[in-house]
């Protein structure tokens, strides 16, 4: 009996000391002053031009030391680096763009994105950092696997880009790489923008032959078109309107990817092959066999579906629309068990969903979220919340930012954004990861 009550007022003091190391952190949390995300730099919208500044400064200063052929656990140590300094930018700038209410930071975040995927472009053709990886990846010396799997995938990646292609070729790919993440940043605009269509100036952006697909528009020049209250000139540009569905983004990879350039067939080939399924053949083989043994019951709940829509809308004929699954099988279960989804949702108030949340961490993985409280500037906006996930052995292990409430011109979804990555600094020292997950609800309901 003596060691259980010792054993509980240690377990007491502990967790008395931990608390108290907590409340510690939050003091010091609530004194200092950030920037967005807790980057010291991004206090203000101009802040994202010296955020690119220094990353790119940092990294160049790391290619230099690379292109000197250290040894490979600092070959590899610096490419870490250099990572992290060149996806903090891009990371940060690709959440702003989507979530900040202020005009300014997103326009801002913007010209950061643009600057920092130029030089990445840079980075992923330089022959230095190529051949420093190639030697690493070839080093028998090289005793932790860690580094010679890293090791491996950059050089997959650098490959992925071209670099080991013939001059012209790899000319055609960066060029292509380009145009991809011109497109993909007008795309995810337009769905927030104006659903249904994307609008790609010039005309000479997309390739002759697949003109015919396209409507064809026409503004007064690309500045214009992009949101700038002022025109240069009067001249007419040509473009086309792409409609968002899937047909037309099939079209878009065809010709966006490289894959015929790399040696592919296809750009399925290409996207997968690095990958465990190796093949657009093992894919769709799987894809076949899953269909066939799901088939007969899935064909079973559509038809009670489609059964269910006819009783209610009082039409003999009735299909099932893409949006009609969800609608009416919520209407079946509240049909069905007398079941209100209004009703369960009152006992499933947010802040009730996050405690539960931190129950369920605790018993599956032992350990805990914290609510912290966010230090001035380092907010977007006054509903989100940030928590810190804390084990009693590992200790602290990382971040997680909630934006989880609707509002106007917010990303239209659920999504998860890295911040910053978690990566070791030195023998005593961790860089804590940080991520942020995006809902848009008006309500919380768990079912």
């Amino acid at each position: 009996m003596s060691t259980l009550i010792r054993r509980a007022a240690s377990s007491l003091r502990l967790r008395f000391l931990h608390n108290q190391c907590n409340l510690e952190r939050i003091r010091s949390h609530r004194l200092h002053t950030s920037g967005l995300y807790g980057f010291d730099l991004l206090k203000t919208p101009k802040g994202f031009q010296r955020f690119v500044d220094e990353a790119i400064e940092r990294s160049s200063e790391l290619v230099t030391y690379i292109s000197g052929m250290p040894s490979s656990a600092e070959i590899i140590r610096a490419m870490d680096e250099i990572s992290d300094a060149v996806c903090s930018v891009v990371d940060s700038a690709e959440l702003c763009r989507h979530t900040h209410p202020d005009r300014e930071f997103v326009e801002e975040a913007n010209k950061a994105s643009m600057r920092i995927n130029e030089y990445l472009h840079y980075l992923n053709t330089n022959h230095s950092l190529y051949h420093a990886v190639m030697k690493v990846e070839n080093d028998r010396n090289l005793l932790s696997k860690e580094a010679k799997r890293a090791a491996h995938y950059l050089r997959v990646d650098f490959e992925k880009g071209g670099i080991h292609l013939a001059a012209d070729k790899l000319d055609r790919v960066n060029q292509l790489h380009v145009d991809i993440a011109h497109l993909c940043r007008e795309f995810s605009e337009n769905i927030i923008t104006d659903p249904g269509s994307v609008d790609i100036f010039p005309a000479s952006r997309i390739p002759k032959h697949l003109h015919h697909l396209f409507k064809p528009i026409y503004g007064s020049n690309s500045s214009t078109l992009r949101g700038s209250s002022r025109s240069r000139d009067n001249i007419k540009e040509k473009g086309f309107r792409i409609t968002t569905e899937p047909g037309t983004l099939s079209s878009i990879l065809q010709w966006a990817s490289d894959a015929e350039i790399m040696g592919y067939k296809s750009y399925a080939e290409f996207a997968v092959r690095p990958n465990m399924a190796s093949s657009p053949e093992v894919v769709m083989s799987f894809l076949l066999e899953m269909s066939k043994m799901i088939r007969p019951k899935a064909d079973e709940e559509f038809k009670a579906i489609r059964d269910f829509k006819k009783a209610r809308t009082g039409q003999i004929c009735e299909d099932l629309e893409p949006w009609d699954e969800a609608y009416f099988t919520g209407m079946m279960k509240s049909s069905a068990y007398n079941l209100d989804s209004s009703v369960v949702a009152s006992y499933f108030p947010l802040h009730q969903c996050i405690e539960g949340l931190k129950v369920l961490v605790e018993s599956l993985f032992g350990a805990t979220f914290h609510s912290i409280p966010l230090a001035p500037g380092e907010s977007w906006h006054p509903d989100v919340l940030k928590m810190s996930l804390h084990h009693p052995e590992e200790g602290d292990l990382g971040y997680l930012y909630l934006d989880l409430c609707s509002r106007k011109d917010k990303y239209p979804g659920c999504a998860h954004f890295a911040i910053k990555g978690g990566r070791r600094l030195s023998e005593t020292e961790y860089q804590l990861p940080e991520f942020n997950i995006e809902n848009q609800i008006s309500f919380w309901i768990l079912l």
